[in-house]
């Protein structure tokens, strides 16, 4: 068993860790890597962010030898942050765990189970933060008649569903990355997808085409990989969402759904994207702006989540040790323009 940290309120850090690990290496999920992650000193409060606009107006006028400089206009706005605190518990009995098998160690298998049940609520904040119109400037719509993408720097627009096999995938999303790099001065350097429209995407023949082999050119007989998504569309990392979740109840027949909306993808700017432990860069000292962050509260063990383990000895014969796992994440748009959301992008289900 192991041993608590005195004055830890019970946090169990081999625990712990086994937790973080499990939520920050699951690549069926978008909820550990689409966001850089903020540290911060409290549970909620207000940063700061740079405005756009006025980061990208030349002030540097010329200066005569005794004239006064001319002041600079750009300024920051305030906005909020929220690491609520979500916990689960879970009760091992003690003789439970004395006939456990080594394979089968509750001092892994609860920290395992207890980080699985975090990417879950996670992936479920990113699809309700991220994947909805109101969070973005720009919102692409899929249609399977004639295009109207809209004038530059509108915030509506549709585009022919990614699985036509008369669109080229490649040259609609440029336009779009383009278009939003026009609107804020920050090209998107990363793109997540949901389900179907990954496998729309990367099945596309057009897609396929561009993806050749040896010397004499020839057509790749597999889908498009993310990595090649990723050259194809000049950007610094591609993912998927994989992720499912069951609302029913125990002994019931699963509900099993995707999180992540199947037919909808996001096109954004964020420093560090795919990546963990990178700081999102756009408080006080900002060196780039992000379109997103995952805001995570330094109070608790490590990554703003925490193991704590105490004994309940009312709990079944023997007693049982309480394993209660406590997470202080937040996400949130950061600036909405560096964002575009794609939704019903693929050919509708007959």
């Amino acid at each position: 068993m192991a041993d608590f940290f005195p004055g830890s309120l019970y946090v169990d850090y081999p625990q712990t860790g086994i937790a973080v690990r499990r939520f920050q290496t699951d690549t069926n999920f978008l909820a550990p890597f689409i966001a850089p992650r903020q540290v911060v000193k409290k549970p909620s409060g207000l940063y700061t962010v740079w405005r756009m606009s006025d980061l990208n107006r030349d002030e540097l006028k010329a200066r005569g030898p005794s004239a006064a400089p001319a002041t600079g206009a750009f300024n920051r706005d305030l906005a909020t942050f929220t690491t609520d605190a979500r916990s689960l518990a879970y009760d091992l009995n003690a003789a439970a765990q004395a006939g456990s098998d080594i394979d089968s160690d509750p001092e892994t298998v609860i920290p395992m189970a207890l980080g699985y049940k975090l990417l879950i609520s996670a992936e479920l904040r990113v699809a309700s933060t991220f994947f909805v119109p109101g969070a973005w400037y720009r919102v692409v719509t899929g249609t399977g008649g004639a295009e109207a993408p809209g004038a530059e720097g509108s915030a509506a627009g549709t585009r022919r569903y990614v699985d036509d096999a008369a669109l080229d995938p490649v040259t609609m999303i440029g336009d779009e990355i383009r278009r939003q790099g026009l609107l804020t001065g920050q090209d998107p350097i990363a793109m997540v997808f949901g389900r179907r429209f990954w496998h729309g995407l990367r099945n596309n023949p057009k897609v396929r085409a561009q993806l050749v082999t040896g010397t004499t050119p020839v057509i790749q007989q597999r889908p498009a990989s993310l990595e090649q998504m990723a050259m194809l569309l000049e950007l610094q990392w591609c993912g998927v969402s994989k992720a499912i979740y069951n609302t029913s109840l125990e002994n019931e027949q699963p509900s099993n759904r995707l999180i992540i909306p199947a037919d909808s993808a996001l096109l954004y700017f964020a420093p560090g994207a795919g990546g963990k432990d990178v700081d999102a860069q756009m408080n006080v000292g900002v060196e780039q702006p992000s379109a997103l962050a995952r805001f995570v509260w330094e109070g608790v063990a490590m990554d703003g989540v925490q193991v704590r383990r105490f004994p309940d000895q009312n709990a079944g014969p023997g007693g049982s040790m309480r394993s209660v796992i406590d997470v202080y994440h937040g996400y949130g748009v950061v600036a909405k323009e560096m964002g575009t959301l794609f939704q019903s992008m693929v050919t509708p289900l007959s």
